[in-house]
């Protein structure tokens, strides 16, 4: 019989495309430790040079940079509610988490999520006010909940850790009645001063009870329970706002095909950089000598040695370069083509289903990530809706929620950005005059520091490869397809 933990099937179906998102997030360390699961390693590479050709490889964090670049335009300006929503409403958008976290900070993390895995969930939990009591051995007054601040509160539950659920259609709605979460804490061994260990729970939660259980140990494969308490609320209270739905509860990444090219990027610049480290390295030709002469020669600066067969030579091997133009356009092109997939979710245009679902009042074009925005506004509006029920109170009347959704470019600004990108690959520019127009259009945090970027990159005006000089039919064109 299945364990607690078994994930559903279509949890496993987002699970395997959750993994390459996941990876790129976590930067150079976190795709090295993935291996050859996105570093091939070929048939006669001795595996001492493949793991040290992995360790050197620095992946180039396109997709990393456009996530935290789209999460973060929506909130240049913080998320407000109605001016007229009260001190209790405004106290709880300070503070949504019990964990001092504002309601902008948390609704960028709901976004960021949206843009990973195509979906956020919000859970909307009480504290355990039985338990509290029973630990004071008296009922709770309401004294005690304004000075012990017990109050709902917003969880922010990944994708990643809602691993099951169930639903039925009760009243014409598919509504849950149950879900899983996962969980992995860090927590001391018991008895031991510093020893730490990983504990896993799953927490089930039904209409009627949250039950949580914990994995006996890392080696086990048994569950038991360990602790249950009643959901006085009878219904669950999570919110999920999707970004690209495929189903209940089901969703893709929606910047899929980007983490796909960054993943490319990340192999083939480990190729390049093994192709220049070859070209380099000049190599000495010798014809003529023996296995004991070309023992005893010491080869490097103020050297001299000979041979006295007459038919001996020694010659410079250098490679011509042209694979390392080849390899180098090729790179070039791919970033290219991820700096514009990185721009399409800003881009206004008609005909986006989603755009045209959420924006029937807005009577204008719209760009995805100011559609995913006002998902997100309704979302939050509804895990406030819960709020109010946990307080027995109209979940119609919480206040609006306000979210900056000026996020996107028209297509005259996409034609620029297309422009300046060209000028700075031909070198008309140069890296930090383009830097600075782009920030200017917002697709930088005004945090962003561009003489720091710029020397940190250390990039060399110039240095980009002549475009012009290949063509359609060129090796370097038919390369890069």
């Amino acid at each position: 019989m299945a364990e607690v933990s078994a994930p559903s099937l279509d949890y496993k179906d987002m699970q395997a495309r959750f993994v390459l998102p996941d990876a790129l997030m976590g930067g150079t360390l976190e795709m090295r430790k993935q291996g050859t699961t996105y570093m091939p390693q070929y048939p006669a590479e001795e595996t001492t040079r493949y793991n040290r050709r992995l360790n050197n490889a620095v992946l180039y964090d396109a997709y990393r940079k456009a996530i935290d670049n789209l999460s973060a335009r929506p909130f240049r300006t913080p998320v407000t509610i109605d001016d007229d929503a009260g001190d209790w409403w405004d106290e709880f958008v300070g503070d949504v988490d019990l964990a001092n976290t504002a309601l902008t900070t948390f609704a960028r993390r709901q976004l960021a999520d949206m843009l990973i895995y195509g979906k956020s969930h919000i859970l909307v939990d009480y504290p355990d006010t039985a338990s509290i009591a029973e630990e004071r051995g008296r009922p709770l007054t309401a004294a005690d909940e304004v000075w012990m601040n017990i109050r709902p509160y917003f969880v922010n539950i990944s994708p990643k850790a809602l691993i099951g659920w169930k639903s039925e259609r009760i009243g014409g709605v598919e509504t849950l009645t149950e879900i899983r979460i996962l969980e992995e804490t860090t927590e001391y061994v018991k008895g031991e001063n510093w020893e730490e260990e990983t504990i896993e729970r799953v927490h089930r939660w039904t209409r009627e009870e949250v039950t949580t259980f914990r994995k006996d140990s890392a080696e086990s494969d048994a569950w038991r329970e360990e602790y249950s308490r009643s959901n006085t609320l009878g219904l669950i209270p999570l919110v999920t706002i999707y970004a690209n739905r495929q189903g209940f509860l089901k969703a893709w990444p929606p910047l899929e095909g980007l983490a796909n090219l960054n993943q490319k990027h990340w192999w083939m610049q480990s190729d390049q950089d093994g192709i220049e480290t070859v070209a380099r390295v000049p190599m000495l030709f010798f014809r003529g000598f023996d296995s004991e002469d070309l023992a005893a020669i010491d080869i490097g600066p103020y050297k001299v040695f000979g041979n006295r067969a007459n038919e001996s030579d020694i010659k410079v091997v250098e490679t011509s370069g042209k694979a390392v133009e080849v390899g180098r356009f090729a790179l070039n092109n791919l970033e290219k083509q991820m700096q514009s997939m990185s721009m399409e979710p800003l881009i206004r245009k008609p005909g986006s289903v989603t755009a045209t679902e959420t924006a029937l009042e807005e009577a204008r074009n719209i760009s995805d990530l100011e559609s995913f925005v006002l998902l997100l506004e309704t979302g939050i509006r509804e895990g406030l809706g819960y709020v109010a029920l946990w307080r027995n109170e109209d979940p119609l009347g919480v206040p609006l929620v306000n979210i900056n959704k000026d996020s996107g470019l028209g297509l005259s600004d996409a034609r620029e950005l297309e422009e300046l990108r060209l000028d700075y690959a031909l070198g008309v520019i140069d890296q930090r005059t383009y830097l600075e127009h782009r920030k200017a259009r917002g697709l930088y945090s005004e945090d962003m520091n561009i003489e720091e970027v710029v020397s940190d990159t250390q990039i060399e005006e110039g240095a980009e490869i002549d475009v012009t000089s290949f063509g359609p039919g060129s090796p370097a064109a038919s390369n890069s397809q």
